[in-house]
């Protein structure tokens, strides 16, 4: 599991986490009240009609002031849709730590109809676009962030 890392000198610390994030983030919290900093925490629920909507989380997130600086830490469906709202608003990379806790997913890049495909550990997919085989190369594209996948040998 991967830990957080506390950055020094920020305004304020924001948290954004679920019950199993929560265990990740302790230490930093702690931390944040030993030394008494300034920091806000959100909690996600387990499901989604728990804690805060997409809404809701947009709208805390720009209205935090700049020299802030973001942790979430979720389970990785969760951290995604997290990072795409921050990224929306305004955080950079150097201004968050995002964290999952489960298995990541990952999209694959059809070779032959260009459809992205989400899977959790395999070297082999069906695409569900165009059924071809494939094998997921390490090959990833940030643009359409996948790995591609070549067409499986028969």
């Amino acid at each position: 599991m991967e830990k957080a890392t506390f950055i020094s000198g920020k305004q304020k610390y924001l948290f954004c986490t679920d019950q199993g994030g929560l265990a990740i983030l302790n230490p930093i919290i702690e931390l944040m009240a030993d030394k008494e900093l300034s920091f806000e925490l959100v909690l996600m629920g387990e499901h989604s009609e728990q804690g805060p909507s997409s809404k809701d989380l947009s709208e805390w997130l720009s209205q935090q002031k700049m020299g802030s600086y973001l942790y979430a830490a979720a389970s990785w469906d969760k951290v995604i849709n997290i990072r795409r709202l921050a990224e929306k608003i305004g955080f950079s990379d150097e201004e968050a730590q995002y964290i999952g806790y489960d298995t990541q997913p990952i999209n694959v890049f059809c070779c032959r109809c260009h459809g992205i495909n989400k899977m959790k550990e395999q070297t082999e997919i069906t695409c569900c676009h165009c059924g071809l085989l494939l094998i997921v190369s390490d090959h990833y594209s940030s643009l359409r962030d996948a790995y591609l996948g070549y067409v499986a040998k028969l």
